[in-house]
């Protein structure tokens, strides 16, 4: 079991992991968190490779960062996000190889399916100067553009936040592209960028 701690604060940068082979899955994988069968982590998938079907997946949420992502839903590009209550993982593939952020059985108490191409969906105002694309109940993308500040607050539920673009500050640290950070119930920080920064955010989960 990796990062179980929900009631500490963590941070991970990718390129401090390894990857590490998935021989039941066929894959390779950069793993962030893992509890029994939860996962959080980010998987490549070898060009015109097929996933091993392991039977342990009741729920998914990803994001494809590079490539074509293949299921039985259909095939989806860099910039996709998908949340499905369940996935065949015999159906998944990639015509181009690609590598993605997933979670795994991550359960929700509502069942919710959302296929969002965020290449091609607008970005609403958030607080401040923020933009914010919703994906999906308590997930979201947001755009900080360049020095901008937020507001001290509290994580009600926690707050997960994985970077896909500059770096994300906080009084307790720098957080370029490819961190993985979770903060726990009730944590506070004081965040701000120096550079215009896009970051997976879900909140209230935790």
């Amino acid at each position: 079991m990796i990062n179980i701690e929900y009631d500490k604060a963590i941070f991970l940068d990718e390129a401090n992991l390894r990857w590490q082979d998935d021989d039941i899955l066929n894959c390779s994988k950069k793993i962030f968190s893992l509890d029994d069968d939860k996962e959080t982590s980010l998987i490549k998938i070898e060009k015109d490779s097929t996933f091993h079907n392991s039977n342990k997946v009741n729920s998914v949420e990803i994001f494809v960062l590079d490539g074509i992502y293949s299921n039985e839903f259909g095939s989806f590009k860099k910039g996709t996000y998908l949340k499905l209550p369940r996935e065949d993982e015999s159906k998944i593939t990639s015509t181009t190889g690609c590598e993605i952020f997933k979670k795994t059985n991550y359960k929700q108490n509502t069942v919710e399916t959302s296929i969002v191409d965020t290449s091609n969906t607008y970005w609403s105002q958030g607080q401040g100067n923020l933009e914010v694309m919703p994906l999906s109940d308590q997930t979201a993308l947001v755009k900080w553009p360049r020095d901008e500040v937020f507001v001290p607050h509290t994580h009600w539920g926690g707050e997960e936040i994985f970077v896909l673009k500059g770096t994300f500050m906080d009084e307790h640290g720098e957080y370029k592209i490819g961190t993985w950070l979770r903060n726990p119930h009730l944590s506070k920080h004081f965040p701000y960028v120096k550079e215009e920064t896009i970051i997976f955010v879900k909140t209230g989960h935790l």
